[in-house]
């Protein structure tokens, strides 16, 4: 940190720097640094040009009306540099223009080696809240000026384990509203930062409780509004969907205890969030999956055979998974995951209804599934372990649903990480032997021979030409060819 701090404090000589917020704080608190944030005097545009030039670095502008730009370094100790301009005319006012005590802190640059003798503080509670770990606003007019600060009480409460004050709890429940005002991104950054930290069923609760989630989401009003008498719970269907969302979020800081036999592949497999958007996590799109994975059911409920049915409430489900998320502004790989989860949220309990996984059914759920296998297998058992506390499953139905989902995540990491199985056929043999044109038909005739093959039904081109041919009439009826 010290050689990257003293290569900008070398291009900085004709500025005056001061490092602010979040930097600051967490080198008070001795927190890892993820981003560095700066402010200048003035020419905050031609700063950071020069910083990023420096650095050989993307320079962005994040908000250019306050002159606020971020460089994203390449292989480097922090991912961000975040550069602005004084929010005033000197650092004393731009602290005293910050969201909370805690961030209200800041010191020049060239003092990094030295940053706790030349320390600045804009508010005499600063050092208070932060020994007493207290989210508090520097002024009662903060969530007026910029909504999203709300969100951002729950993020810092998240991520530094904090508490809001019940003043700022109770000026965020004032304010809840206007959470309308900010911008869809900012807040997908935000409540998707909350989400990814272990803690975050409670911080939902909370938000939930001020009334600021039901305005982010018209859909959990719609979740409340709906009829208790057609569900378990007896708050109802959001008291299930946040209850699925606490059952995955232990289930997930638990992967030790539920899956001992696969806990390293579990975790490797939450680790990687290499596809997803930046700040976005598998945990989090998972808990998020959890939160509306019944959005759907107050549409779809409908009484048949004397009882309340939801039919087809997965796929209406993941068309407003998908709608959400897309007003977010959300990556497409997140959401389409998002929407998978949801969509096929059922699909664990019917494959193990019958309380026998036939092979052939448990290859047609990996093929179908993919990826995705453990992140669903987890919103599978979330939903059942949110009827724990009711009784409504008996002890004996639990136990086995949870071991149908440890036994299917056993055998898919079997054949994940087993040698793969020598190539027999592929789709031009199957084209040429039946004069076949290009389609989706190939490849589900190649889905059925690669069944076969991991049941060790065939073992060569021979056999799987036969096994092809078996199903040809059902294929050719199906695609009208």
């Amino acid at each position: 940190m010290n050689k990257l701090i003293k290569k900008i404090n070398d291009l900085s000589k004709d500025f005056d720097v001061y490092a602010v917020g979040g930097f600051s704080r967490d080198l008070l608190l001795k927190r890892n640094l993820n981003d560095i944030d700066l402010v200048v005097s003035r020419n905050a545009l031609k700063y950071s040009k020069k910083i990023a030039d420096a650095f050989k670095s993307k320079l962005i502008t994040l908000n250019d009306a306050s002159k606020t730009y971020r460089i994203m370094l390449k292989d480097n100790i922090v991912a961000n540099i975040d550069i602005s301009l004084f929010n005033g005319k000197t650092i004393e006012h731009d602290l005293q223009n910050r969201d909370f005590t805690i961030n209200a802190i800041a010191f020049n640059l060239k003092h990094f080696e030295n940053f706790k003798k030349h320390i600045i503080f804009s508010d005499r509670n600063t050092l208070r809240d932060l020994k007493s770990k207290t989210v508090n606003t520097v002024s009662a007019e903060s969530f007026k000026t910029d909504p999203l600060r709300m969100l951002r009480a729950f993020r810092f409460t998240a991520e530094l384990n904090f508490k809001i004050s019940p003043k700022t709890f109770e000026q965020i429940t004032k304010n809840a509203k206007l959470i309308r005002q900010s911008a869809p991104e900012r807040i997908k950054n935000e409540f998707f930062r909350v989400l990814s930290v272990k803690n975050s069923a409670v911080l939902i609760k909370d938000m939930d409780s001020c009334g600021l989630l039901s305005e982010i989401f018209a859909e959990i009003k719609k979740m409340k509004k709906s009829s208790r008498k057609y569900y378990y719970h007896p708050r109802g269907l959001f008291q299930h969907s946040f209850e699925t969302v606490e059952s995955s979020e232990n289930i997930l800081n638990n992967l030790k205890k539920y899956f001992p036999e696969n806990y390293a592949n579990m975790q490797k497999h939450f680790d990687d969030n290499a596809t997803f958007s930046e700040r976005i996590t598998r945990e989090s799109l998972l808990k998020f999956a959890a939160l509306f994975h019944d959005s759907a059911k107050p549409e779809t409920a409908k009484f048949k055979n004397g009882k309340m049915r939801f039919l087809g409430h997965e796929e209406l489900g993941a068309e407003k998974v998908k709608g959400i998320m897309f007003s977010l502004k959300s990556g497409k790989n997140d959401i389409e995951t998002a929407a998978f989860l949801v969509s096929n949220h059922m699909r664990p309990s019917t494959l193990t209804r019958n309380n026998i996984v036939t092979k052939k059914a448990a290859l047609k759920f990996f093929r179908d599934i993919g990826e995705n296998t453990p992140d669903l297998l987890v919103l599978s058992m979330s939903d059942w372990h949110s009827y724990k506390k009711l009784k409504v499953f008996s002890s004996k139905e639990l136990k086995f649903q949870e071991k149908s989902v440890r036994e299917l995540l056993k055998y898919y990491y079997e054949l994940k990480n087993a040698e793969p199985l020598p190539k027999i056929i592929d789709g031009n043999i199957i084209m040429k032997k039946f004069n076949l044109k290009p389609g989706p038909w190939i490849g589900e005739l190649l889905n059925f021979a690669a069944e076969a093959q991991l049941e060790s039904k065939i073992s060569n081109t021979d056999e799987a030409l036969k096994i092809v041919f078996s199903k040809l009439t059902h294929i050719k009826k199906k695609y009208k060819l």
